[in-house]
């Protein structure tokens, strides 16, 4: 089932076609890791479906939200019910009904104004015992830091400074907004790619300096006030 909330944006996502391209990343693969077979599902920016799809496939029950029209059409068949419109918005989530087990939100939060607002309608939707997984670009990875100290901070069509990122952050800030929003942070990982040259060191390196090594998180929250029964 596919619903309308607003006007949807026409293009296609660059992010679909890399994936098309190049196939899942390791931050896609140790997502999907996470989640259990044959449960439900709410997906914030699944694009065109491609992780939606590899749910669907394990007996998952996933609804999705996702502003872009094209990919929306590309993910409604692995979606039990897909809104068409904006993560931001309230009337994306009127229809939605929890609980979810799982809030899948694969570096969507960058791309919102307030990202806070939209954690905040995820906390009602998920299930007491749920879990949320969040994966943001970390801008004080040391790449950007010999970027900021060339004086340089120029956008480009993907990456940490996607031109159509509105919000950046760093393990702190965005900790400091999952707490605000109320939810726990249980575990920070840092996924790094099997095929990556030097990958034991790099491994290392993230464990012990994830601010300053790891180009990207994954989080995962519980509701606040909740202990995991894990």
């Amino acid at each position: 089932m596919i619903d309308h909330a607003s006007t949807p944006a026409a293009v296609s996502s660059v992010y679909d076609q890399a994936v098309q391209e190049e196939g899942f990343s390791e931050t896609h693969r140790y997502l999907l890791q996470q989640i259990p077979p044959n449960c439900r599902v709410l997906e914030l920016g699944p694009a065109s479906g491609y992780m939606t799809r590899a749910l669907a496939e394990r007996g998952c029950q996933v609804d999705a939200i996702e502003l872009n029209e094209m990919d929306a059409q590309k993910a409604a068949p692995f979606c039990h019910r897909l809104i068409v419109g904006s993560a931001e918005e309230e009337a994306s989530f009127s229809s939605l009904q929890g609980p979810y087990q799982v809030a899948l939100m694969a570096d969507i939060l960058e791309h919102l104004r307030q990202p806070e607002k939209t954690l905040q309608r995820i906390r009602h939707l998920l299930a007491p015992e749920g879990l949320a997984l969040v994966s943001l670009p970390n801008i004080v990875y040391w790449r950007m830091r010999l970027e900021f100290l060339r004086g340089r901070f120029e956008y480009t069509d993907m990456g940490t400074l996607d031109r159509t990122h509105l919000r950046f952050f760093t393990l702190h800030t965005a900790a400091a907004m999952f707490k605000a929003a109320g939810f726990r942070v249980e575990k920070v990982e840092t996924p790094t790619p099997q095929e990556a040259s030097w990958r034991t060191l790099k491994q290392w390196l993230r464990a012990i300096a994830p601010s300053l090594f790891a180009f990207n998180f994954v989080f995962h929250l519980r509701l606040a006030g909740r202990e995991s029964q894990a």
